[in-house]
């Protein structure tokens, strides 16, 4: 491996930086991990469980009031907003200042490949029957 690649030297001075004792090789494992769970899906352990849906560390969650965007990410097994730990219902309450239903308000993206989905949507989607829309498809193959 190459070590004097420009990354490899941010990299060391970073740690450095940080007072950060572990090897460059066990950080760059840590990150390859990351990316691969990110970019390929890859199962992780980690998340956060919305009541029937699970949301992998990483996923990232959105309302958009009144014009604004605000985010929040799952990290771990939290769910953090500006820096605090919060629930859906009470970060959608917070930002639109009144109570609010947050499986409608919120939306989902799980890696930066999917597109922004309601997380109803999302929950319907864990609720259904896979044989329900087989018998759907072959409804409508024969009409």
């Amino acid at each position: 491996m190459d070590t004097t690649h420009p990354v490899y030297m941010e990299l060391y001075f970073q740690m450095r930086k940080r007072e950060d004792l572990r090897s460059q090789e066990e950080i760059m494992l840590i990150a390859l991990r990351e990316w691969m769970e990110r970019e390929y899906g890859q199962p992780t352990d980690r998340g956060y469980q919305w009541k029937d849906l699970f949301l992998p560390h990483g996923t990232r969650l959105r309302i958009i009031h009144r014009g604004h965007g605000y985010m929040a990410q799952v990290e771990g097994n939290l769910l953090m907003a500006d820096g605090k730990i919060v629930t859906p219902s009470s970060w959608a309450t917070e930002v639109c200042g009144s109570v609010r239903n947050a499986w409608r308000d919120i939306c989902v993206r799980r890696n930066y490949r999917e597109p922004w989905t309601h997380a109803s949507d999302l929950r319907a989607g864990a609720a259904r029957h896979p044989g329900i829309n087989r018998r759907r498809r072959a409804r409508r193959s024969t009409d």
